[in-house]
């Protein structure tokens, strides 16, 4: 009897000393999880004076503006809590450092500033082959750019006096496809070796004197679809000339789904007009009717982006034929939409000068603000990698931004002279974090 109940007493205290243990370890890991979120949120917290402590500092203080916004980057990069907000202030902090490296004072030009034409940029689409683009102006000018050599004089593919609406590329890359106000359809061939200054021989470009209100070529095809000022839906090519429809509305944008053999057009009267390949016609059903004026399919053939004059985006799903979601934060009319190559990110550029890049599925995420030009932004697109936003402007301009957090970060270091101070350190991020070189490769090289 008093063997059993002194085992019963063992295994009373046991079991009570397992238990006591189990709740102290369930106790240390929310000690543990709350310390590191403290941790976590203060980070964020100097990640965000940080950023905003570069974009203040004069530019003239190149070194404190690089290595407070390098810095920021560094604790952003480890950083464990969600980046909703900080990588918008992150990436505003290293552009700005890095926009006054390679700076002009003369040209007031900057690293990522491509100065050719004369007047505002209309448009600008990229090429099937690596780093090159092409770009029309109200100039009367088509240049054809090489990204890897953007110093390097670009060929002028065309000129006259004449405004360029839109420009669209052949699937083989070989033609352009030049929409006019008032001069019809130009088709131009890319495939010339004519320096700037030389004249573009008729045989290289083909005219369509009927005047279009929209014109884009149809996928894998050298045949285009256009919209005349009469409102007839025509499918044009080498003696081809064939009516297949008529529209009421005035036509502003159109987009072809090669999956689906549907096509879209944004009308001024806000409604989407969708005709299927036997020409029958639809719409899709989308909130208010505010003009649409761009319209992109995504490459997997899922989403359709539709940009409107009030200044939103509408994310339609093709396939469940239902708004995925509306995008809204700009002050003036969409000019320009165009998704990423992953199909994970939305670019939209806009009258109110700027361009903005969200993540379509992440609404939580703020986007990355892209506002350096000084007029209305009229075009932009991804590059194929899609790291890199090429953006035409009303102020004459073409930009380059990189879009590599990592690659602005590590050229600021290459231009950097020194790392922080410990006075630096202790006024810009505090004795809470142990000092570190905020460029590495400086202490290597001293």
């Amino acid at each position: 009897m008093k063997v059993a109940t002194t085992l019963l007493l063992i295994c009373s205290f046991t079991f009570s000393t397992l238990a006591q243990t189990e709740i102290d370890q369930n106790q240390q890991h929310q000690i543990d999880s709350l310390s590191e979120l403290v941790i976590s949120l203060e980070t964020t917290e100097l990640i965000q004076s940080m950023s905003q402590r570069s974009i203040l500092t004069p530019r003239y203080f190149k070194d404190r503006k690089s290595l407070t916004a390098r810095q920021a980057y560094n604790f952003w990069i480890r950083n464990t809590a969600s980046k909703f907000i900080s990588h918008l202030n992150v990436y505003s902090a290293l552009y700005n450092a890095n926009k006054y490296y390679e700076y002009d004072s003369l040209e007031n030009t900057f690293y990522n500033h491509i100065l050719e034409h004369d007047e505002m940029v209309t448009s600008i689409v990229y090429s099937t082959e690596p780093n090159i683009f092409y770009s029309a102006s109200s100039d009367g000018k088509i240049l054809k750019w090489d990204e890897s050599n953007i110093k390097k004089e670009p060929i002028q593919l065309y000129r006259d006096r004449i405004l360029y609406r839109s420009l669209d590329l052949s699937s083989d890359g070989k033609w352009l496809l030049a929409v006019t106000k008032e001069n019809g359809v130009l088709l131009i061939n890319t495939q010339t070796n004519k320096s700037k200054k030389s004249e573009v021989s008729v045989s290289q470009v083909s005219v369509d004197s009927e005047n279009a209100q929209a014109a884009i070529f149809l996928p894998d095809q050298m045949n285009y679809l256009t919209v005349n000022k009469q409102g007839e839906i025509k499918i044009k090519g080498y003696e081809l000339d064939s009516v297949k429809g008529k529209t009421d509305y005035e036509i502003r944008a159109l987009a072809v789904d090669v999956e689906k053999s549907e096509i879209y057009a944004g009308t001024i009267n806000g409604v989407v007009q969708v005709w299927n390949e036997r020409f029958e016609n639809s719409h899709l059903d989308i909130p208010e009717t505010f003009a649409v004026n761009v319209l992109a399919v995504s490459t997997d053939h899922k989403l359709l982006a539709i940009g409107r004059e009030k200044g939103d985006a509408i994310i339609w799903h093709l396939e469940d034929k239902r708004i995925v979601r509306i995008i809204s934060g700009h002050q003036s009319a969409i000019t320009a939409i165009d998704f990423s190559p992953d199909n994970e990110r939305i670019l939209t550029a806009s009258r109110d000068g700027t361009v903005r890049v969200w993540d379509i599925f992440d609404s939580k995420k703020f986007p990355i603000v892209l506002d350096d030009h000084n007029d209305w932004v009229m075009t932009a697109c991804f590059d194929h990698s899609g790291t890199k936003i090429i953006t035409g402007s009303k102020d004459k301009t073409i930009r380059i931004f990189n879009l590599d957090f990592e690659w602005m970060a590590d050229r600021l270091c290459n231009y950097i002279t020194r790392n922080m101070t410990p006075e630096e350190w202790h006024d810009y991020v505090g004795h809470n974090f142990p000092y570190e070189d905020t460029c590495p490769n400086l202490s290597e090289k001293n």
